[in-house]
């Protein structure tokens, strides 16, 4: 059973190392879905049908909900609040011609494909910046939501609004080549995400405030705009936060934090196992980010942020440098380290540079003094730096923004070298099928 794979999984990761493991405890649903199976209300049954013109009344009418093969589309908002010990399985693909879903204050339950096919098709071109999310999951605890594709969103596609002890798995997300498109953004406490692919032209997985304890692995950037925490503006609190295995091909950056002016802090992050290919940026700390509006305050503090083991190169290392930190000169950052990291730059030329940013490597002062101006070193190729393997299915440009979004299906490996941490389900519940049919032989 996928949930209890993962579960496995995530004890061993907290039980063998803690300085990866920023998780508190378990996450996901709190009681098995074969529990959540005794009453399963298909919306075929509630006014749903095959090639229905409105899935969303029948979708609010189920308790424990069923969407069968097939395709449905939806025009009226739904907004399933309160449930405890539920499930959603979502097996056909359900078009948006209206507005979709979200899942508020609710606990112990379970949205996914037990074929790793269900599909929300956001028909975005058709609306631009001008609809509604995919799917938002409001102030919610104990859940998952797996084995599911998103594509071409109005605007955002997965929203994890606070909340805690989520997990989100196995999730491929298309989106347009255009800002405003972002793949998963998320806040809370105690979530895990893995083995999530995104394509779009802004946020990849991106940790908002407020938030801590996350562990976000196994992560492909396939021409996306790249992950990132922030922006960041007034009373930012994030800590204890592991981005790990993430591998970008394409897009604006291998990692960001930003924000320009706010308060509060972001601390105790590690940034391990990076590779990328062809980003515009690299490694890209800017707390002067002009695409946001300067909040009020001094900057928020930066402080205990590690990087361990880059590799990759960005398209041009002096235009867009592949290592700056831009620190707030009000509230410069200390105790950033820099350990193998190996960024380079496809013009075989590169600079570095640093502005009121303290710690060990690139071109970061020792200490934690004052502010001090930018400064810009030329970068050697670091020795370190390989040609970094890519993934057979990398992208070689994004998604028109004025035409349909093509259904992908969800890949078996995230990031080069690194086996999936929970099977898909179609592969999960065809061994369980196997294996039962052999237990019956063999009785």
């Amino acid at each position: 059973m996928v949930l209890s794979i993962s579960r496995v999984a995530l004890a061993l990761l907290l039980a063998t190392s803690a300085t990866y493991a920023q998780l508190t405890g378990s996450v996901g649903p709190t009681s098995p879905l074969s529990s959540k199976r005794n009453t399963i209300c298909s919306v075929l049954d509630y006014g749903g049908s095959i090639g229905s013109s409105d899935i969303g009344p029948a979708i609010g009418s189920a308790s424990t909900l069923y969407v069968p093969p097939g395709n449905y589309n939806m025009q009226t908002w739904q907004t399933l609040t309160g449930g405890t010990k539920w499930a959603f399985q979502m097996d056909g693909v359900i078009t948006r011609t209206g507005n979709c879903a979200s899942l508020k204050n609710a606990t112990d339950f379970e949205m996914y494909s037990s074929s790793s096919a269900g599909a929300i098709q956001g028909n975005g071109y058709q609306c631009r910046n001008a609809g509604p999310r995919l799917l938002r999951i409001v102030t919610s605890t104990s859940f998952s939501v797996h084995d599911l594709i998103l594509v071409d969103s109005p605007e955002f596609h997965l929203i994890v609004q606070t909340g805690s002890n989520g997990e989100l798995y196995n999730l491929a997300i298309r989106g347009t080549n255009l800002g405003g498109s972002d793949g998963i953004d998320i806040s809370g406490d105690n979530h895990w995400v893995h083995d999530v692919e995104v394509t779009n032209r802004d946020e990849c997985v991106t940790v908002k405030s407020p938030a801590s304890n996350f562990l976000i692995e196994n992560i492909w950037c396939n021409q996306s705009g790249g992950s990132a925490i922030g922006s960041l503006g007034t009373g930012t609190a994030i800590e204890n936060i592991v981005y790990k295995n993430v591998y970008t091909n394409g897009g604006n950056q291998a990692f960001m934090i930003k924000s320009n002016g706010g308060s509060g802090y972001v601390q105790n992050v590690l940034f391990q196992n990076f590779i990328s290919r062809g980003t515009a940026y690299g490694l890209n700390v800017n707390q002067y980010w002009s695409d946001e509006t300067t909040a009020s305050g001094n900057g928020v503090q930066l402080s205990n942020i590690q990087f361990e083991n880059w590799d990759g190169e960005v398209v041009d290392g002096v235009q867009r440098p592949p290592i700056q930190f831009f620190c707030a000169d009000g509230a410069p950052c200390t105790g950033m380290t820099l350990s193998n990291v190996n960024m380079w730059s496809a013009t075989g030329i590169a600079v570095i540079k640093c502005e009121s940013a303290y710690g060990s490597g690139a071109c970061l002062k020792g200490g934690s003094g004052g502010s001090y101006a930018a400064t810009t070193v030329s970068l050697s190729q670091p020795a370190g730096y390989t040609n970094p393997p890519s993934l057979s299915g990398d992208l070689s440009q994004g998604f028109a923004t004025n035409s349909p979004i093509p259904i992908p299906t969800i890949p078996s490996t995230f990031y080069p070298g690194v086996p999936q941490i929970s099977p898909l389900a179609m592969n999960s519940m065809a061994n369980a099928a196997a294996k039962a049919t052999l237990d019956l032989q063999h009785v």
